[in-house]
């Protein structure tokens, strides 16, 4: 079995920055990921508010990103994890080809997008977005439609509300499971469409989205809109931390100024934490953060060990 400080687990931002500052530091440490490197930004068409970086591609950014962790020294290593156990003051985590033990763990994989409406993932990249702040500037004087019933839902919608000439929030109950004080500011707005207990059957277009059809009341109904964002799907990609008690928020890990979640040592970065923005620069600024805490938090076991 392999041994290690750190184990960095997905290579997002998130993981990308961190692997970058803890190579700097000279920290011994092993970075896996299960696919391609670059998260979600691979599917991101244009991303406009990262600084310094204007009108790149998801992908470009990436890259650039990549090229940093690398040109540092940095690897990583084709690994799937299934399982994190702690053991003792160690942790155990088991990938689809060997265990590796190390002393702190640092989960950064990021929220996985299920797809689960007809049309969701053919569209996806041409009118089918999972990210607001990304590509509502692009929806100026347009239609779009929010769909699912999560705090998220609101959140997206809010800032959408404030480009687009027509905003359809579709939510799959009959209210939605978020902040009252965010929905009653959409439902205040003359541009917003509230539809409760209403589900989308499916999204339609030819090259890109131009419509969507939906269910109400027993009765389907069609919608045109030029973007949709479906966050009905949208689960944590942490099945592997099923054996530790990890407290966890609306399906996010609570973690402190540091970064570090409920469990000594184990660290999380990126879309997966609890806060309030989810965007490419927070998830690099939390791998900055987490690196960090588990660079102190590896300096306080030498010192109590002493």
């Amino acid at each position: 079995m392999r041994e290690t400080n750190t184990v960095i687990v997905g290579a997002g931002p998130a993981g990308i920055t961190a692997a970058l500052y803890l190579k700097r530091a000279n920290a011994n440490f092993l970075w896996l990921e299960k696919g391609a490197p670059g998260g979600k930004l691979l599917n991101i068409s244009e991303v406009d508010n990262y600084p310094g970086l204007p009108h790149q591609d998801g992908f470009s950014l990436a890259t650039n990103l990549l090229k940093s962790a690398y040109d540092a020294g940095a690897k990583i290593e084709t690994l799937e994890v299934e399982r994190i156990q702690k053991e003792g003051d160690t942790y155990i985590v088991s990938t689809n080809k060997e265990s590796i033990r190390c002393k702190t763990v640092l989960v950064a994989t990021g929220l996985a997008n299920l797809p689960t409406i007809p049309g969701e993932k053919e569209f996806f990249g041409r009118g089918v977005s999972y990210c607001a702040t990304c590509d509502g500037p692009l929806l100026k004087n347009k239609i779009a439609v929010v769909y699912g019933n999560g705090e998220r839902v609101l959140e997206e919608g809010l800032y959408l509300a404030n480009i687009v000439k027509r905003l359809y929030l579709l939510c799959p109950s009959e209210t939605y499971q978020g902040d009252e004080t965010l929905l009653k500011t959409l439902k205040e707005k003359e541009n917003v469409t509230y539809l409760p207990s209403s589900r989308i059957l499916s999204i339609q277009g030819d090259f890109r989205v131009t419509s969507i059809r939906y269910s109400s009341k027993d009765k389907e109904h069609a919608l045109e809109t030029n973007m949709v964002f479906p966050f009905a799907g949208e689960r944590s990609a942490i099945q592997f931390l099923s054996a530790l008690p990890v407290v966890m928020e609306k399906g996010y890990i609570v973690v402190d100024d540091k970064n570090m979640s409920s469990i000594p040592g184990l660290f999380a970065a990126g879309d997966i934490v609890k806060k309030r923005l989810r965007q490419v620069v927070t998830a690099a600024s939390d791998g900055a953060i987490a690196s960090t805490g588990i660079l102190s938090y590896l300096h306080s076991l030498k010192r109590d060990a002493k």
